[in-house]
């Protein structure tokens, strides 16, 4: 079953929950007419081969993770399957993520891999992953800096044109435990540089499986949905500006409708 954007978690029938996980992964169709003559459309990306040697555990019974596999095909009416290619980090890194995304950095409108990596000494990072061909192997196309010091975290937020000026921006929570600030950062070259930073808003709690809030359009352009620091406000930021919502419901976080 291919679920559009969708975040899976692959169980094991095995006891205990950290056990259980074996892999998380995305998958997403590639568009009709998409020809062999273009370059590979990544269809579907996973983590998996779970490691123990980063002792951060911020997101509960997920572990981090050594490989990035991702899935592509040479044609939107493919229907045969897809060729695949993977990459191991150094031991050094970690994918510490709830699962690697299939957004489109570049604005050429085929998706990047991205996801969140973490040094053992330095913290965790945003990476954007390219795939360019049947055949090809991963490439990391650009980076955020580490945070800088080992168990601090980001928690990816959205992306889109978020500030109207026809670019793409990622959005994400710089150590959404603790800092708390939401960062804007826009490709450049090989780096994923900072164009806007909002303190205050937040996505995710110690030990939760997955990244709270999201993205939405309601008519007036690209709105993220988060919680204010201290998890009592439901928080909209758009256009860099940052309004309430409202106090937040007793079930959590979710993106209200419009």
């Amino acid at each position: 079953m291919r679920l559009a954007g969708a975040v899976l978690l692959a169980l094991l029938p095995t006891a205990a929950l950290a056990d259980t996980i074996d892999h998380v992964e995305t998958r997403a169709d590639a568009p009709d007419g998409w020809d062999h003559d273009r370059p590979a459309w990544p269809v579907w990306a996973q983590l998996s081969h779970p490691t123990d040697r980063y002792d951060h555990d911020v997101l509960g019974g997920l572990p981090p993770w050594e490989v990035l596999e991702v899935g592509a095909v040479s044609c939107g009416a493919c229907r045969h399957g897809s060729e695949n290619t993977w990459v191991r980090l150094p031991k050094e890194l970690v994918f510490e993520d709830v699962a690697p995304r299939l957004w489109d950095v570049t604005g050429d409108g085929r998706p990047e891999i991205v996801v969140v990596e973490s040094h053992i000494a330095k913290g965790a990072r945003l990476a954007v992953w390219s795939y360019a061909d049947i055949g090809g192997d991963l490439t990391r196309l650009a980076t955020t800096p580490f945070i800088g010091q080992p168990h601090r975290w980001l928690a990816p937020a959205g992306i889109a044109d978020f500030d109207g000026d026809g670019r793409v921006e990622i959005a994400y929570v710089d150590r959404p435990h603790l800092q708390a600030d939401l960062v804007f950062v826009r490709l450049e070259g090989d780096g994923l540089v900072e164009t806007l930073r909002l303190p205050g808003l937040t996505n995710h709690r110690i030990g939760e499986m997955t990244i709270s809030g999201g993205q939405r359009d309601c008519g007036a352009g690209p709105e993220l949905v988060l919680a204010s620091k201290d998890w009592t406000r439901v928080m909209r930021v758009r256009g860099g500006q940052v309004a309430e919502l409202g106090p937040m419901p007793p079930d959590g976080l979710r993106v209200p409708p419009c």
